[in-house]
């Protein structure tokens, strides 16, 4: 999806469904401000999922989020391949 793009109504329910299932939800390089693709962590949190937000600045969701690592997430993700 580009920036600005309308997200098909069957990829969003789809979304939903996987963010109610996941035990983990990565939210990278968002601004968090645009709906309805920003209420997903929101719903993956409500399930029950762990929420990790990679972002240079901190967003309206950090305070949700169960762990906020703040950077470019180019730098930061080759940092998970090391784990």
């Amino acid at each position: 999806m580009l920036f600005c793009e309308l997200i098909p109504p069957a990829g969003f329910q789809r979304a939903v469904l996987h963010a109610r299932s996941c035990e983990l939800c990565f939210v990278i390089g968002t601004s968090a401000l645009v709906y309805p693709a920003a209420a997903l962590p929101e719903v993956a949190r409500a399930a029950g999922a762990y929420t990790v937000e990679i972002n240079p600045e901190r967003t309206p969701l950090s305070e949700l989020c169960d762990e906020v690592i703040q950077g470019r997430a180019g730098e930061i993700l080759p940092l998970f391949e090391a784990l």
